[in-house]
């Protein structure tokens, strides 16, 4: 019995310091039981870390505006930047010189992410998890993230926040068309069926695109003027001055019949950049909600922040018209 006890007093520290996660990829991984130092791998894991646990973060894989720095919580300002694991650049040796207890991806579950999450492991001996960045599957990730940092409370309120603003209901008569176009001047087009339109196809909207390969296609105005859509949607708030003073924008019908949007920015892309939990914003306002109050209520729930009145009217100031 003594031996026995023995035993399992032994071995039981072992037990204790790490349980099996299993990931989008479908491998398990083993995850330390306490982790306290959390790599995001980019942008979406970091969206996704400042929501349940910023304060678990090492730093962020890119830069944060002036602008969008005072609107999120004092753990998640005080971020420095650090590597990108999605990057170009082989980051090995600076990642496990941070030293983390887990690195965590998100988005897109494809064979060269999920190579990438395998591969980051083996190079670095950390643990590496790739979670499905899918914009309806975000729910039911908020809640496994919460688990295995034993946030299941943060998780489980944010989790309920994020259903009833998936909540969609379908358009009545004939579907829409969009062209959610980038950049400064409109004309970099977003292509249908990527994660970049995916607000889009969640509202039932059809998205439109001149002929191209990748997510981003270069275009111009006649061009999208031909693809004649319902809706128009820019990322870029530079769009509002552009779309006040020129003739060859007012000439397309969406803007002539007032279907024109420009998305706001801050703290993160309403619709795609980051592909990650801020969407959520852009799916809501564009079924119809109050930028303002959507923003009011989002960034105290995900961002850890209340805003100002004059915060909230900067944020929705791009909103066109």
């Amino acid at each position: 019995m003594r031996r026995a006890l023995l035993f399992l007093l032994l071995i039981f520290p072992v037990l204790a310091r790490a349980e099996m996660v299993r990931d989008a990829t479908g491998r398990s991984v083993e995850v330390p039981a306490h982790v306290a130092r959390v790599l995001p791998a980019g942008p979406p894991a970091a969206v996704l870390m400042l929501a349940i646990a910023p304060d678990l973060m090492i730093g962020l894989p890119f830069s944060v505006s002036p602008e969008a720095r005072p609107l999120l919580s004092d753990p998640a300002a005080a971020l420095l930047k650090i590597p990108r694991l999605t990057g170009k650049d082989d980051a090995t040796d600076a990642i496990k010189a941070l030293k983390p207890d887990l690195i965590l991806d998100y988005g897109t579950v494809s064979p060269r992410f999920s190579a990438l999450a395998a591969a980051m492991q083996e190079k670095t001996g950390i643990p590496t998890i790739l979670l499905d960045g899918a914009l309806t599957d975000t729910p039911r990730v908020l809640r496994q993230l919460g688990a295995i940092l034993h946030r299941e409370q943060r998780a489980e309120s944010l989790a309920v926040m994020a259903e009833a603003l998936l909540k969609v209901a379908p358009p009545t008569g004939k579907t829409p068309t969009v062209v959610y176009a980038r950049g400064p001047d409109g004309l970099t087009v977003v292509a249908p069926d990527t994660g970049a339109s995916e607000v889009f196809t969640r509202l039932g909207w059809k998205v439109l695109a001149p002929a191209g390969d990748g997510w981003f296609r270069p275009s111009d105005v006649a061009a999208i003027g031909a693809l004649d859509p319902d809706i128009l949607v820019f990322a870029d708030p530079a769009m509002r001055a552009i779309l006040a003073h020129s003739d060859a924008w007012r000439g397309l019908r969406a803007v002539r019949e007032g279907h024109v949007f420009v998305a706001p920015i801050l703290p993160f892309s309403w619709i795609e950049d980051p592909p990650s939990l801020n969407r959520l914003l852009g799916l809501a306002w564009l079924q119809g909600r109050d930028p303002g109050a959507l923003a009011t209520e989002f960034n105290a729930a995900f961002y850890g922040r209340a805003l100002t009145p004059a915060q909230v009217q900067t944020i929705v100031s791009p909103v066109y018209p």
